[in-house]
């Protein structure tokens, strides 16, 4: 015969004072753990900007500015203000003649009040302007030695976004 005794109330009491240990410490592990980030999504903002022409060649050692006037006329050249999170911009001239265009970022702040220029043929990816406006400004001559375009009419395409 079998002799099934009911357990004893200190074994009871024991199992349950174990088992809250040990869930009150796993409960603080989960606590404790570093929780992970949440990876960084690339936000865009597209611009579609058209142009008849493009800026005149002004020296930058002059203090002048290649933008100058020349966007009020339907000239190729914009002041593109970064909104907020916005780093880099990525610029595509797409030139009625069907040839690379040439043209630069112009940089503000030099010494004298004079300007540096970026220069790019055709298309430029990720740049990093130092302030938060990106000054384009699209040459109306070959003003790049190895661009063989000047700005005739087009399209510029200007994305915005907050990683290269």
């Amino acid at each position: 015969m079998l002799n099934v005794s009911r357990p004893s109330a200190r074994l009871v009491g024991g199992a349950l004072v174990a088992t809250m240990v040990l869930g009150s410490a796993m409960g603080a592990e989960a606590a404790t753990k570093k929780k992970k980030h949440k990876a960084v999504v690339k936000t865009t903002r597209t611009v579609k900007l058209s142009y008849t022409g493009g800026c005149t060649v002004e020296t930058p050692a002059g203090g002048a500015s290649e933008r100058g006037q020349c966007s009020s006329f339907g000239a190729g050249g914009w002041d593109l203000p970064l909104k907020a999170g916005e780093k880099y911009v990525t610029v595509t001239v797409t030139d009625n003649s069907g040839r690379a265009t040439s043209g630069a970022f112009w940089e503000t702040g030099g010494t004298a009040g004079t300007s540096k220029t970026v220069p790019f043929c055709g298309a430029m990816k990720d740049y990093a302007p130092p302030t938060g406006t990106a000054t384009l400004a699209l040459n109306a001559v070959g003003a790049v030695a190895d661009c063989p375009g000047a700005a005739t009419q087009g399209t510029v395409t200007v994305v915005f976004s907050n990683l290269p």
